[in-house]
């Protein structure tokens, strides 16, 4: 049973298939270990997280037609969330390949989704619709930076708070267009890695850091919740206000995988629920830390070489 307002959630959805060494990783050469296969992507990740919080979730992706995008499309609308804006197209559905090392720790990934660019402009304002009737956008950079503008125009036009994610470096640049519009962002959850790259500024102290969050938010970030690693997460907001959340300590690392999905799902979750920033993000990293130990562990297939 969902509760509460709907959150929109747009971006990647894909099969993830996740190698694991059973020791030190050696490259350029075979390495034993263990691998998982299991539905993935950022945004499909975020709506399964707030489905199983109970919020009322629309996922809004493209799915190929072929076995992979069958499974996504079930098991995903299984858990709970609203499939019924997806896209199918005649492609290959995403996937998303990591080897992890022997710690968890991720040592290279390779996504293959190109399929998200029947995501297009058209598709998103066909779905204007639906974020009309959401109290909540999330989008990740998995989408076109036109599709991506183009969402995120839609969300400040209706007053829908937006929330945004990276994914990675290369993907960053996906949202210079909607910062260089000063187009509202309520939230985005950059690492070290992706803020430096979106402030145009080297993020290695302390007094960087708050340079470069102090950027964003001169370009309409309202706040930002950048991923630290081993150190926890900074907050900061357009406002002044700032703290530091230290990693939690839940026990032997697993899988990093998917975590920083978990971390801002559970934000998103408390900033509906009309907590404050600092405890909306606390409870980002308590399900992040539940992902990371495998307490939140999807049922897998696993089987070792």
């Amino acid at each position: 049973m969902t509760l509460g307002p709907s959150v929109l959630v747009a971006g990647g959805a894909n099969l993830d298939i996740k190698c694991r060494a059973d020791g030190p990783v050696v490259m350029r050469t075979s390495n034993p270990g263990t691998a998982t296969v299991a539905c993935g992507g950022v945004a499909r990740n975020v709506a399964e997280h707030l489905a199983g919080r109970g919020a009322a979730v629309r996922l809004l992706t493209v799915l190929g037609e072929d076995a992979a995008g069958e499974r996504i499309w079930r098991e995903t609308q299984a858990a709970g969330v609203d499939m019924s804006l997806c896209l199918r197209a005649a492609l290959p559905t995403g996937s998303y390949t990591a080897v992890l090392d022997h710690e968890g720790e991720l040592v290279v990934a390779v996504a293959a989704m190109h399929i998200l660019d029947a995501l297009d402009t058209a598709a998103i304002a066909a779905r204007e619709e639906a974020v009309l009737e959401a109290a909540f956008i999330v989008a990740d950079a998995n989408l076109s930076p036109p599709a991506l503008a183009r969402l995120a125009r839609l969300a400040g036009a209706h007053g829908r708070p937006l929330a945004l994610e990276p994914v990675s470096v290369a993907k960053a640049a996906r949202l210079a267009p909607i910062l260089a519009a000063g187009v509202p962002v309520a939230l985005m959850t950059p690492n070290r890695d992706e803020l430096a790259a979106l402030a145009g500024l080297p993020v290695d102290g302390e007094a960087a850091l708050a340079a470069a969050t102090r950027t964003l938010h001169g370009r309409g970030v309202h706040r930002l919740a950048v991923g630290l690693g081993a150190h926890g997460v900074f907050l900061s907001t357009a406002e002044g206000e700032t703290a530091l959340l230290p990693a939690p300590a839940a026990g032997r690392a697993r899988d990093v995988t998917g975590a920083g999905d978990a971390a801002l799902a559970g934000t998103v979750f408390g900033l509906l629920s009309g907590w404050d920033f600092t405890t909306a993000a606390c409870e980002g990293q308590r399900m992040a830390a539940a992902v990371v130990t495998g307490r939140d562990e999807a049922v897998q297939e696993e089987f070792a070489r």
